[in-house]
C-alpha cells in the first residue's frame, strides 16, 4: 500500500513538473500564446515578458490580439494590471484594428477594457485612418485625422485634429467629426469651432454622365499629409463644384 501511494505521488509530481516545463518552453519560444482570459480575450506574440507580481505584460514581434469579432495587430504591446477587470493595453507600430463594422490604422493605439470586455479604442497617427466595413462602393465612408476614438459598444467614431472625412462621393473637413456607423449619421464641429466646416458635394450622375462627359465632377482625391499630420492643400485637385458650410451634419 505504501509503495502504491509513493507511485501515485511520484506520478503527480512528474505531471506537475511536465506542465510547468511546457508552460516555460511556450513563453520563451517564438509565437508564444496565452490561454483565453476572462471575456474571451486572447493574444499571441514572438517574444513575451511578464512580471507576475506587478501584473505587467510586454509583447513584441507580430502581436495579435482578439476578442469576438475584434482583432488588433501591432509590432509591440504593453499591458499593466492586465488581470484586472478594467485595464488598458497600448499597441505600437503598424497598428491595425478591425471589428465587424470598422477598420482602423495608426502608429499608436490604446485599448480600454471594462469588466473584461474590450470597450473602446483610441488611435493616433500622422494621420490615423478609419474606414467603414460593409458599405456600398459608392458610399464608402472613410476618414483621416490626428486622433480617432472608436466606441465599440455604440458604434460611434470620433475624429479630431486635421479631419478629412468622405462618404464616397462627398467630402468634408473640420476640427471634429462624430460618425455613427450603425445609423450613418455624421456631425461636424458639433460644439462649435473658430474654424468653418468646408465641404465638397458632388451631384448624382445619370448614365450619360458616368461616361466622363460631365466636366463638373471629379473623383475624390484624398489629401496628402505632412509629418505633423496636416493636410497639404496644394497637392489636391478640387472639383469645380465646391461649397462653404458653417456646420451641421451631411
Amino acid at each position: 500500500m505504501e509503495d502504491l501511494t509513493r507511485n501515485l505521488s511520484g506520478r503527480r509530481a512528474t505531471s506537475a513538473l511536465g506542465a510547468a516545463l511546457l508552460l516555460f518552453a511556450t513563453v520563451v519560444s517564438g509565437a508564444a500564446k496565452a490561454p483565453e482570459l476572462d471575456g474571451g480575450f486572447t493574444w499571441s506574440a514572438d517574444v513575451v515578458s511578464s512580471d507576475f507580481r506587478n501584473d505587467t505584460l510586454d509583447l513584441s514581434g507580430n502581436v495579435r490580439a482578439a476578442q469576438g469579432p475584434m482583432s488588433i495587430e501591432a509590432q509591440t504591446a504593453k499591458a499593466r494590471d492586465f488581470r484586472a477587470p478594467n485595464s488598458k493595453w497600448i499597441f505600437e507600430e503598424a497598428v491595425r484594428i478591425r471589428s465587424a463594422e470598422a477598420d482602423l490604422h495608426s502608429n499608436l493605439a490604446t485599448a480600454a477594457f471594462v469588466n473584461g470586455e474590450l470597450s473602446d479604442v483610441r488611435i493616433e497617427g500622422a494621420p490615423a485612418r478609419f474606414e467603414q466595413i460593409g458599405a456600398e462602393n459608392n458610399r464608402q465612408v472613410r476618414g483621416r485625422a490626428g486622433v480617432i476614438e472608436y466606441d465599440i459598444n455604440t458604434g460611434v467614431v470620433k475624429l479630431s485634429n486635421q479631419v478629412w472625412f468622405s462618404n464616397g462621393k462627398d467630402e468634408f473637413r473640420g476640427d471634429v467629426v462624430i460618425y455613427n456607423v450603425r445609423d450613418e449619421r455624421v456631425q461636424i464641429n458639433p460644439g462649435g469651432s473658430s474654424n468653418r466646416v468646408r465641404g465638397i458635394i458632388r451631384p448624382k450622375q445619370n448614365k450619360s454622365q458616368t461616361s466622363g462627359s460631365n466636366p463638373g465632377t471629379a473623383a475624390i482625391v484624398e489629401p496628402t499629409f505632412n509629418e505633423n499630420g496636416e493636410a497639404l492643400e496644394n497637392e489636391r485637385v478640387e472639383p469645380k463644384l465646391a461649397t462653404e458650410r458653417t456646420g451641421g451634419g451631411a
